[in-house]
C-alpha cells in the first residue's frame, strides 16, 4: 500500500543505495592501487623490465578509477571496463614471472631434494611459496582492483556523477 502512495520513492532509494555500493568499490579499487603501490615501493619493485609491469598497470588503473568517478560519460564508463579486463591479464604475468623466479631459486633450498622431487612438486613449491622469495600470488590483487573497478561501471548510467553534483549544488543553494 505504502507503494502505491509514492513509487517513486523506493526508486529513488535504490538509486542511492546502487550509486553507494558503486562508489565504495571505486574507493576499494582505489585503495587497492595505493596500497599495493605502497608495497612495491617498500621492496623497490622497479629493478628489471618486468618489475615495471604493476606500476603501469596500477596508474592506468587508478586514472581510470578517476576519470570514471569525476565523468561518468559513456567512453568513460567503457574505458574503465577495458582497463580491468586488462589489469586480469597483467596480474597472470605477474603469477608466472612470480613462480617462474621461485623455480629458478628452488634448488637452492636446503629443506628439499630437489634434483629427486617430480615436476608438479616443484611447481607446487614454487606457487604456494615454500621455495622462493616471491610470493606467487600478490600479483592477483592487481586482478582485485580491476574487478573491483568493472563490478563499480555495472549499471552506471553516463552523467550521473554530473547530475548528482547538480542536485548537490541546487540543494545548498536553497538552504542558504
Amino acid at each position: 500500500m505504502h507503494d502505491e502512495v509514492a513509487p517513486e520513492r523506493g526508486g529513488a532509494r535504490q538509486a542511492r543505495l546502487v550509486a553507494r555500493f558503486q562508489a565504495a568499490l571505486l574507493a576499494l579499487s582505489v585503495l587497492s592501487c595505493a596500497f599495493v603501490a605502497i608495497e612495491l615501493a617498500s621492496l623497490r619493485h622497479w629493478r628489471s623490465t618486468e618489475q615495471i609491469v604493476p606500476w603501469i598497470v596500477l596508474s592506468v588503473l587508478f586514472c581510470s578509477t578517476l576519470i570514471v568517478v569525476f565523468n561518468r560519460s559513456r567512453i568513460a564508463i567503457v574505458q574503465a571496463r577495458l582497463v580491468a579486463l586488462c589489469a586480469a591479464p597483467a596480474a597472470l604475468f605477474g603469477v608466472y614471472e612470480h613462480v617462474s623466479a621461485n623455480l629458478d631459486t628452488g634448488v637452492l633450498n636446503h629443506k628439499y631434494t630437489w634434483a629427486e622431487l617430480p615436476g608438479w612438486e616443484h611447481l607446487w613449491l614454487a606457487s604456494t611459496g615454500a621455495v622462493g622469495g616471491t610470493p606467487a600470488t600478490a600479483p592477483l590483487v592487481l586482478a582485485l582492483a580491476g574487478v573491483l573497478l568493472g563490478l563499480a561501471t555495472v549499471g552506471m548510467a553516463p552523467g550521473a556523477a554530473r547530475d548528482d553534483l547538480a542536485k548537490r549544488v541546487a540543494v545548498s543553494r536553497v538552504r542558504t
